[in-house]
């Protein structure tokens, strides 16, 4: 039950500041049903809402006349469940925001919540610029002044994307991610994050909100990280086992590709 604990109070903040409905938070809670072993049956749902809610930093909103009130009477009613303001700071990294001489902006704080909301997924650079309609300048600072604080974590990305209207386009970006998350999305030098989507067509709204679906994984997407270490031995390999420490470029494509021997070919390396 602690594991489910911890699952719901990190859902509630990374949710915006109007928290989650009750009735939303079971299937946002799926996979940490499963982890631990747990039916979503009602019993569960009853200790578990009773935990969250004897807790200082969660409220219950609109506030209730009944303070024994169960998970079925606010379900019925539409309560939502709130993290309070110095939680969703804690989660976001921002233990002595209130303390500090530096407060955020309103954009920097903004990118950051989104940034948070995405969690292990992720969110790219590029992406949440344009949704906030800002200029790519003005947003890459936004970005680093939170990397400088260590807030977020960036990692390089290609993100290749096919257009509705047809044709594809590859842009170089990177892939935010808070800091609380930052060794579940490490890459070595000699790995680079890819990812796949296809832009909105013009009949399609980008919503900031929209950016993560509901588990957890960027809408419309897929994300992979390339390791290039394997190819680049077999190349060296290949060159030292070559007559003169020569191969032609189209032969040590060929090898690469399909594995195949060493041909005829006019470029050298």
């Amino acid at each position: 039950m602690d594991a489910l604990v911890s699952a719901a109070l990190e859902e509630l903040c990374a949710r915006p500041t109007h928290g989650i409905p009750v009735s939303d938070l079971w299937p946002a809670l799926s996979g940490a049903f499963r982890a631990a072993g747990l039916p979503p049956d009602l019993l569960v749902k009853r200790v578990l809402f009773a935990r969250l809610i004897a807790l200082p930093v969660i409220n219950l909103r609109p506030d209730s006349p009944n303070k024994l009130e169960d998970v079925e009477a606010a379900e019925r009613r539409g309560a939502r469940l709130v993290a309070t303001p110095d939680l969703r700071d804690n989660f976001l990294g921002l233990y002595d925001h209130r303390y500090s001489a530096s407060r955020l902006s309103d954009n920097q704080r903004k990118t950051l919540e989104h940034v948070g909301a995405t969690r292990t997924s992720g969110v790219t650079q590029t992406a949440l610029g344009n949704c906030f309609g800002l200029e790519a300048g003005k947003f890459c600072y936004v970005v680093k002044s939170l990397q400088s604080r260590g807030l977020v974590v960036g990692n390089r990305a290609m993100v290749k994307s096919n257009s509705a209207r047809g044709g594809a386009k590859v842009v170089s970006t990177n892939l935010l991610h808070l800091s609380r998350y930052a060794k579940q999305s490490n890459v070595s030098s000699y790995q680079r994050i890819e990812i796949t989507e296809r832009e909105p067509g013009s009949d399609e709204e980008i919503n900031v909100d929209a950016l993560q679906g509901e588990d957890g994984t960027l809408n419309k997407s897929h994300v992979s990280v390339h390791d290039y270490l394997p190819a680049m031995k077999a190349v060296c390999d290949k060159l030292e086992e070559a007559s003169g420490k020569v191969l032609a470029v189209a032969d040590m494509k060929r090898i690469l590709v399909t594995g195949s021997e060493v041909g005829t070919g006019h470029g050298e390396v």
